[in-house]
């Protein structure tokens, strides 16, 4: 039997969470004689795991609503790319990125192609009309929060909760071997900093984290701090220091180089090695926070939107601004903000230093931190979830 299924993960998180499962599925369809082939919108893990590109995430990968308008060109030329693929394929597979994967299951609805839905938009924040839309359009959703199983299955959608594949991606805690790798002395305090991994992101947040260095490390001094504070910033595909260098005015240039000069700051391509080996984290809003939870990395979760998109947003779900409302994944999953979280108007590089300082001078905190975040693995599930969803999808298409 033959299936060509159409896939749609359009950011760096989608594509590798779907990517752990294409490979399963694949795996699955040669022991058993099958014939699987997977097209679409996704990214290099996908594509090395066997899916054929019809577009990547990179071309669409951008957050908030005001950023979006800016490609609009580019996203509505790669969403006609894939409707016109719909035709030749048995069946869609979305993955979150909700604004864009709904469009695209409006398209596969009116050719009759059935869509499911790796990784639920978090619709318990959202617009209360987006349940309804997924009842109609989507046949199955493989929520990754536990809880969400029950608040869609509420609502009449058919939605099974089997874990976070990304469970099954992120390779065991190294600390030992991680640091050793990283060149790290054993007097060594290392402060990962993940700005975010789409242009725009890195753009934004660059500047508040170069002065917010400065204003930390002066700090430290002050306070003779004993740790030797050391910096390391992994990069994603595509980036490099002179598109760092291209996201600074001169005097956060000036700044950014004095670190690179002292060695206090350095670059490099491993994220995971980088959380693995860190005692404390700068991290922006996504899923780097959840792998950093997963290392029982604390860390200060930060994330600033433009203006205009911030007050759209608002606009749209009290959620985030409401008491009790968390942005952060580590927090939403354990239920409770453990995590601490700088947003919009809160970050600022004087708020995100001295809130650092605070943390890294109160051992009780941090000892209170790290161990809410031993639930984290098991909040995400048990292992071999990507095997529980192949199997679960290859029942669902017939084979």
């Amino acid at each position: 039997m033959k299936r060509r299924i159409l896939v749609s993960a359009g950011d760096p998180s989608g594509d590798l969470l779907l990517s752990k499962v294409i490979s399963t599925l694949l795996e699955k369809a040669r022991a058993e004689g099958h014939e699987l082939e997977f097209v679409g919108l996704a990214g290099d893990r996908c594509e090395q795991a066997g899916v054929k590109l019809l577009a990547r995430s990179e071309e669409v990968a951008v957050v908030g609503l005001a950023e979006v308008l800016s490609k609009l060109r580019t996203i509505f030329g790669v969403l006609r790319k894939l409707t016109d693929e719909l035709d030749s394929c048995d069946s869609v597979i979305c993955v979150d990125f909700p604004d864009f994967n709904f469009k695209l299951a409006e398209a596969a609805g009116k050719k009759n192609k059935p869509v499911d839905y790796l990784v639920a938009p978090q619709m318990w924040a959202w617009r209360g009309n987006r349940l309804a839309k997924m009842r109609r359009l989507v046949r199955r959703v493989y929520p990754v929060l536990p809880f969400e199983e029950s608040f869609l299955k509420q609502s009449g959608i058919d939605a099974r909760y089997l874990g976070h594949p990304l469970r099954d991606v992120l390779p065991p805690r190294a600390r030992r071997t991680s640091r050793e790798t990283l060149g790290l002395k054993e007097e060594d305090f290392l402060i990962a900093i993940l700005p975010g991994s789409r242009r725009s992101e890195i753009k934004r947040h660059l500047p508040i984290l170069v002065r917010a260095w400065d204003v930390f490390s002066r700090e430290a001094a002050r306070r003779h701090f004993p740790q030797r504070f050391r910096v390391q910033i992994p990069l994603a595909k595509g980036f490099d220091l002179d598109t760092l260098r291209s996201f600074l005015g001169s005097k956060d240039l000036e700044l950014f180089e004095s670190f690179l000069a002292s060695q206090e700051w350095r670059i490099n391509r491993e994220s995971w090695l980088t959380m693995q080996a860190a005692d404390f984290g700068w991290i922006a809003s996504g899923t780097a926070t959840l792998e950093a939870a997963y290392y029982q990395l604390p860390h200060l979760l930060f994330y600033r939107l433009s203006w205009l998109s911030a007050r759209m947003i608002d606009s749209m779900t009290p959620y985030f601004s409401s008491t009790g409302g968390m942005a952060g994944l580590p927090n939403i999953l354990l239920e409770k903000r453990v995590i601490p979280e700088l947003l919009q108007n809160d970050l600022t590089p004087s708020r995100l230093a001295m809130e650092t300082i605070e943390l890294l001078g109160n051992s009780i905190k941090m000892i209170s931190i790290k161990r809410s975040l031993r639930w984290i693995p098991k909040k995400l599930g048990e292992a071999n979830v990507s095997v529980r969803l192949s199997d679960d999808l290859w029942t669902l298409w017939g084979f």
